[in-house]
């Protein structure tokens, strides 16, 4: 329209009487059309913009069923019925669980196993069909566990599909002399042993070092009775027989309850891992078993998946020399007698074929059994879901690489220890090992979700019906941060209704059925995790370090900890070398994945953790050697890609290799490596000289990632007023989505703190959004400088807010508010009696009166004290107060909120008939506004406790006085009639607050 004005000036300046003022007009009106067009352009793309935001936040409100929780379906026994299936399946539709993973067990929590369908016999067949139609029909994903216990095994698995180990004993002889007679063979399992090679070599003296070319192969001299003919040379000589034979694991063989886990029927061993064929031959029974019937119901499984593993170490297969040639590049026979403790060559050679050995077991089982596990599954149009990495007593492996297989990631954690724990929850990281490894391994493989295993427990005292959701958030909370963003809710046991209330359960808690006490206000708790799930599956994980863990078996990586290099406020993924060598490039100086992952800088850590206790911590979990030691070596291939990715532009931190990783072409490989590592880290020194280009990019040594990034000026992502001091008592996550950032924070303590936090994000508005109750605020209390915005958060115990950043601002916009939350005021406390009415059907008294707000445990009736299920309170009162108040000269509507102090465990809260909602975690605080009167209020609450209380006193009760319906004892002691009784019933203070909002 400028551009008009201005072409008209000038022609009327030369000679207007040149124009046709008509056709002046005519261009004038075309103008303004386009113009008009263009402004309707823009409007409508901020429309759309709108639209599209308005989208997330309704979807945050309403998660779709892909950020809903799944949740783990026990088959007890297989004691299930139709009636069973179809409650537990519309419960969960209905309660806000879209997904059961179907797991055949006998992990029992009580003494007796209990009367079930066989397993797989017609019965099951039929029962099994239904479940996949119902589930179908009601939308909720289903997949199955292929096993009658946690990783696949069974009684179709022969002991030479089974896990083995490798074994020997040795024979000492002076020659020259014959021999002819049977050698010693190493122990047995189960009476199965096959022998691997014999081999001969002269009797090395106490530093047992043999030189290889002095070993001589006997094994076609070896009948198959172990018998050996054999010509001894001169002087002394060991003849070393290795064979395999079977684990002999605990969990190698599954036994039916109670001398093991599994029912009658679903016994046998654990297959061979490192094996394609067992897994083939496997899937041909019980796989094509479940396939089938799944045809025949007319629906369709999800997914196939394998649990956690918790079966043993297992060192070998019938061709895994030829798998060990495959990966590593030559013959492992000249250096078998390193596994019996012989150093073959020196120590040096021998540490290198030992990892060149847990290499090959790494590479078998994430390339023999996860890979294939994937093919079969993605051949019968299923997805396959996975446990990859533990937890605990794993041979060496390459979790990120099983992970890569697997369309289902999954880790576990557990909350164990959490009843007197300090601050009010147990923070322990053990609880919580694998977690970041899962959610790194989603991350750099571009896996959208990554799941967890959630709310396990199994400890005395405290694992049946013990916690409540407020107990369990905390935890939840820290796998959230950890990367988590998908529980699997650790579990749900089907059986039928007419077995009663609790019900029998697995040896293992939580469990999330609709016996529970609190299950119909479970939409509640089920609500928050989906909200939170929905947003942290949203666009890209955002760290800004990626370490390399290096190539030392085993690979795994640890737990989300402070790490001293980086300092708080930053974040990290760790990568294998498999990740670094085929999905690593470099894009404007940033490390990227082909899915959209980048990072700033690239640490070569080469370890677990240089901390020796998360070292330590990782490795006694996993019953394997984690060193904090980093590494000195690298294969040539990897030091290839660091020099080219530098080349690119990478900036990569950390020391030279001195070494190869590998033994192949040793020692030339050596001598290759130190070249490539001389061209790269040139006179650096890592003291006096700590950084060089080379290409694009560079190499630094001798500083911190948390240096370099303040340096580059990258400030931390995230911190908080004495962050320096206490950096645990809050966490955070970051994502982007776009042009959006979300960023979850959590506050990891049990006290109401009020900080400021800063994020580095600047020209967008803040928002503040509660999955708790869904609702979204902006904030008007912020700061923007140096890049970064500030504002001021208000937490309760254990709470959460995700703070978003997607709109538009001005960079040097200020907040204009004092505060981003309501200032309260008390303006009555609700004293005196309450009338409370309990469930006489579960042995409480139709009628009580509570002058004072006191446990449950702590009056004399039997019928209160030990209570388990639903009272409700009653109380009128009068507000005292006026419903407006001045603020800043201004009259503004006065807000009202009803606080009940504390509940344990879920309140549901209704004042003067109006519903107004569920409470079950911190603040318990529900507004009022619209339902308050100045006279006459009558409130009433449900407050709803646990069954651990009425459970544990039935156990000293005759079992014919007993109300609830259960074990008759419980296994592992994990209740008894010692438990200590949980803390029941609302126990106040209950108060009503005045709220306005301070602009």
């Amino acid at each position: 329209m400028y551009l008009l004005i201005a072409q008209f000036s000038i022609m009327n300046s030369i000679s207007f009487r040149r124009f046709n003022l008509s056709v002046i007009l005519s261009a004038l009106i075309v103008l303004m059309f386009v113009g008009a067009s263009q402004a309707q352009q823009k409007k409508s793309r901020v429309k759309r913009s709108t639209v599209a935001a308005d989208t997330l936040l309704t979807a945050f409100r309403s998660p779709p069923a892909s950020a809903k929780p799944r949740v783990y379906w026990f088959w007890e026994f297989n004691r299930v019925t139709k009636e069973g299936i179809t409650r537990d399946l519309e419960q969960f539709k209905a309660k806000g669980i879209s997904g059961v993973n179907l797991i055949c067990t006998g992990g029992y929590a009580g003494k007796e196993p209990l009367p079930g369908v066989e397993f797989l016999g017609a019965e099951w067949r039929a029962l099994f069909r239904y479940a996949v139609t119902k589930a179908n029909k009601l939308h909720i994903e289903i997949g199955f566990n292929l096993a009658g216990g946690w990783t696949l095994m069974g009684p179709s698995v022969t002991k030479d599909n089974a896990m083995k180990k490798v074994v020997s004993a040795e024979l000492r002889i002076s020659g020259p002399t014959k021999f002819s007679g049977t050698l010693p063979q190493a122990p047995m399992v189960e009476n199965y042993y096959h022998d691997i090679m014999v081999q001969a070599f002269p009797a090395p003296d106490s530093t047992k070092k043999i030189d290889p070319k002095t070993i001589i192969d006997l094994t076609s001299r070896m009948d198959a009775n172990g018998h050996l003919d054999w010509e001894v040379p001169n002087g002394k000589w060991v003849v070393l027989r290795t064979g395999y034979t079977l684990t002999g694991h605990p969990w190698s063989k599954w036994h039916a309850y109670p001398e093991g886990d599994t029912f009658k029927g679903g016994e046998g061993y654990e297959i061979d891992y490192l094996s394609k064929a067992a897994v083939d031959d496997y899937f041909s029974h019980l796989g094509k078993t479940i396939i089938e019937e799944t045809k025949k119901a007319g629906g369709h499984l999800d997914y196939l998946w394998s649990d956690s593993w918790e079966c043993g170490k297992l060192t070998w297969t019938q061709d895994f020399a030829n798998q060990f040639t495959r990966f590593r590049g030559y013959d492992l026979r000249s250096y078998m007698p390193v596994l019996a403790g012989y150093a073959v060559v020196n120590t040096e050679v021998s540490e290198r074929f030992r990892e060149d050995f847990d290499r090959t077991i790494q590479d078998c089982i994430a390339e023999n059994f996860y890979a294939r596990f994937e093919e079969l599954c993605h051949k019968n149009g299923l997805k396959v879901g996975n446990e990859a990495g533990g937890p605990n007593d794993i041979p060496p492996q390459d979790v990120l690489k099983n992970f890569g297989h697997s369309d289902i990631l999954s880790g576990e954690f557990w909350v164990n220890g959490n009843r007197n724990a300090p601050g009010g929850y147990n923070k322990n990281p053990r609880e919580r090992l694998n977690l970041k490894q899962t959610a790194t391994a989603a991350h750099v493989y571009g896996k959208q979700q990554a799941e967890a295993e959630a709310f396990t427990e199994q400890e005395k005292d405290g694992t049946h019906w013990s916690l409540g959701p407020s107990d369990l958030k905390p935890y939840a909370n820290d796998a959230f941060c950890e990367g988590i963003n998908r529980f699997m809710l650790h579990q749900a046991t089907c059986q039928p209704p007419s077995d009663g209330k609790p019900g029998y359960e697995f040896c293992a808690g939580q469990h999330f059925t609709p016996n529970i006490t609190w299950w119909e206000q479970s939409p509640a708790f089920f609500g928050y995790l989906s909200r939170c799930q929905y947003m942290l599956q949203q666009g890209k994980f955002v760290g800004d370090v990626c370490f390399y863990i290096g190539e030392r078996p085993p690979l795994l990586a640890p737990p989300k900890y402070l790490i001293p290099s980086l300092g708080p406020g930053y974040d990290c993924d760790y990568s294998n070398p498999e990740v670094l060598l085929t999905r690593m490039t470099v894009k404007n100086g940033r490390i990227v994945l082909p899915d959209g992952m980048s990072y700033k800088l690239l640490v070569l850590q080469n370890c677990t953790s240089p901390s020796p206790k998360v070292a330590e911590e990782v490795g006694s979990y996993q019953g394997l050697q984690v060193s904090p030691v980093p590494s000195d070596a690298m294969s040539l291939p990897v030091i290839k890609k660091i020099r080219e990715l530098i080349n690119m532009g990478a900036t990569v931190v950390g020391p030279p290799p001195v070494r190869s990783a590998e033994l192949k072409n040793y020692p030339e490989c050596d001598e290759q490596v130190k070249k490539i590592a001389a061209e790269i880290w040139g006179e650096l020194d890592g003291k006096t000289r700590t950084e060089r280009r080379l290409g694009k990019g560079r190499v630094i040594w001798g500083k911190t990632p948390r240096e370099i990034l303040l340096a580059d000026g990258v400030a931390p992502d995230f911190s908080f007023t004495g962050q320096t001091e206490q950096s645990d008592q809050f966490d955070y996550i970051h994502r982007t989505n776009g042009e959006t950032e979300i960023y979850f924070v959590t506050n990891r303590t049990n006290q109401h703190e009020k900080r400021d936090f800063t994020f580095r994000v600047a020209g967008k508005q803040p928002e503040i959004w509660d999955a708790v109750t869904g609702k979204m605020v902006m904030a008007k209390a912020y700061s923007q400088t140096n890049a970064r915005t500030t504002l001021s958060l208000e937490l309760d115990e254990f709470s959460s807010y995700f703070i978003v950043f997607r709109k538009p601002i001005k960079t040097d916009a200020q907040g204009d508010a004092e505060r981003n939350f309501p200032k309260l005021t008390e303006i009555k406390k609700l004293e005196g009696t309450w009338n409370t009415t309990f469930d006489p059907n579960w042995g409480g008294p139709a009628n009580a009166k509570f002058s004072e707000l006191i446990s449950w445990t702590q009056r004399p009736e039997e019928g209160i004290k030990y209570y388990s299920g639903t009272a409700t309170y009653t109380k009128s009162f009068d507000l005292n107060k006026t419903a407006n108040r001045k603020n800043k000269g201004k009259i503004k509507p006065e807000r009202l909120f009803l606080d009940l102090g504390n509940v344990k465990n879920v309140a549901e809260v209704r004042l003067n008939g109006k519903k107004l909602g569920i409470l079950w975690c911190a603040p318990w605080r529900v507004e009022i506004t619209g339902a308050a009167k100045q006279t006459g209020n009558v409130l009433q609450v449900d407050v709803i406790n646990l069954w651990a209380n009425r459970v544990v006193h039935d156990l000293s009760l005759p079992k014919e006085k007993r109300i609830t319906k259960t074990h008759d004892v419980f296994r592992f002691d994990m209740l008894n009639v010692n438990t200590p009784l949980l803390e029941s019933g609302l126990l106040g203070p209950v108060k009503v607050y005045a709220a306005t909002n301070e602009q």
